[in-house]
């Protein structure tokens, strides 16, 4: 086993454009996301509504309207399938977790509300196969890199090269100075299968006061903790060759995030049956760190087996990035013990984002580029038929990279109240098209395909 910090650094630059980080960069800054039951119900559209220890998140000044001090907490359970474009599943995934807990603390004194809430706010699952017959290969690519360069300086050129020349993957012409391989990398039968997981949580504390009977402010402070394990395996077979007839890379790594960001918020109540409200969280600044591991193995039968493998891996790898400010929105109209019905609108500059550390930094320029502004609107409206309460909302997002289309998340649910405590339960979905890029000889044809991501929930909630 051979250390090749620096030099998968190297790499994972060059792969940091071409494939899923940019992904991951905006993923960070997506305003949909998950939380208690009712906000799942109503599909995030709770800017201008109290009743959710999730809002209190997003519009801290809600807090200020609550009567009565409050506990809550609820389960989750997400399941996520991907579909290809032919509607065939490529790669479902299920995780089971406490989607947000929390409560607020009325201050009679000086008014002011203080609340905690976590929540857990996206869930990265994603189980990807692609097989694919007569393709190319990914030794391509690699050999057009390393061609020029003697092999005792490959490593200069980038981890993998030099792995792949360390395994006998590919052999060097002294008299061309080229790299070659005895298979024909253009008639390769290829499988693959990337396996994500991890989550978002955001822990909150903050305060909310009514300024007058129809004016509230708040504010809060949010901790951010982010991480992801990517698993790959990706098998090459050669159909014609006369050495080399197989070739295996495996990968593992890991993101770990922790970040802050703060959130103000105000909420007008002009008259009874009408509510404005909107809010404005800064950009969440998140620090990194990264380890990972690669392992490559070739298979010639004119070689020792014990000299095929070669493994790299790196770690504590540490990196921090700004994601963009969120300014959020909110009209609510109650129908007096009937129900009411809200509409929410979300602008988030994606672009404002930022690569802080140097090794990073490059990627500002294609950030600017290639992601849009993102526009959330969304509806949602609850009926009220005596201790039962329905409700249900759906919310439109454009993705920030625009060739991937619309987002949707819609909510259903119900609560039932008996005395002081209500019982919640919701099913909400977020519907994306999403891209992956495969370790192939091109990395502009990704592999696209259709996520969704629900979630069923059922909490509780305790005022005294």
């Amino acid at each position: 086993m051979s250390r090749k910090f620096a030099l998968l650094l190297t790499l994972l630059s060059v792969l940091f454009i071409k494939g899923q980080d940019l992904d991951y960069f905006s993923e960070l800054s997506n305003p949909l996301g998950f939380g208690d039951s009712r906000n799942n119900a109503m599909a995030g559209n709770m800017i201008a509504m109290s009743g959710s220890l999730t809002a209190l998140a997003h519009n801290p000044a809600t807090a200020g309207l609550y009567r009565k001090d409050v506990f809550s907490i609820d389960a989750n359970s997400f399941g996520s399938r991907n579909r290809n474009s032919s509607g065939g599943t490529i790669g479902n995934s299920a995780f089971v977790n406490i989607g947000s807990a929390g409560f607020l603390a009325r201050n009679p004194d000086d008014g002011w509300h203080f609340f905690f809430t976590y929540n857990t706010e996206q869930m990265f699952r994603a189980r990807v196969r692609n097989n694919q017959a007569n393709s190319g290969s990914i030794l391509s690519q690699l050999i057009n890199n390393a061609n020029g360069t003697l092999p005792q300086y490959l490593s200069s050129v980038g981890a993998y090269e030099d792995m792949l020349y360390q395994v006998y993957g590919i052999d060097h012409n002294a008299n061309t100075g080229e790299y070659i391989t005895s298979a024909n990398l253009n008639d390769v039968n290829t499988k693959h299968l990337y396996f994500r997981k991890g989550m978002k949580n955001r822990w909150t504390a903050g305060a909310g006061k009514g300024i007058t009977q129809r004016f509230y402010v708040g504010g809060s402070l949010s901790i951010i903790h982010s991480f992801e394990t990517v698993e790959v395996e990706h098998e090459e077979m050669f159909n014609e060759t006369s050495d080399l007839t197989n070739f295996t890379m495996d990968e593992w790594w890991k993101n770990s995030a922790l970040g802050i960001t703060g959130n103000v918020g105000i909420y007008y109540r002009p008259i009874q049956s009408f509510r404005i409200a909107a809010a404005f969280e800064l950009p969440s600044v998140l620090g990194f760190t990264q380890e990972w591991e690669t392992t490559f193995l070739a298979v010639r039968p004119s070689i020792q087996a014990n000299s095929l493998t070669q493994v790299g891996y790196g770690e504590d790898y540490q990196w921090s990035m700004m994601t963009a400010p969120k300014f959020s929105s909110g009209i609510t109209a109650v129908a007096g013990r009937f129900g009411l019905c809200t509409v929410n609108y979300a602008y988030t500059p994606t672009a404002a984002g930022r690569m802080f550390t140097k090794n990073e930094q490059y990627l500002n320029p294609i950030i600017d580029s290639l992601l849009t502004p993102l526009h959330t609107i969304g509806a949602a409206a609850e009926i009220r038929l005596g201790v039962i309460t329905l409700r249900g909302g759906a919310t439109i997002i454009n993705s920030a990279q625009t060739t991937l289309g619309q987002q949707i998340q819609t909510g259903l649910g119900a609560s039932i109240k008996s005395s002081s405590t209500s019982y919640f339960v919701s099913y909400g979905r977020i519907i994306r098209n999403k891209q992956y890029f495969m370790y192939s000889a091109d990395y502009t044809n990704a592999v696209s395909y259709s996520n969704s991501l629900s979630v069923l929930s059922t909490g509780v909630t305790v005022k005294f």
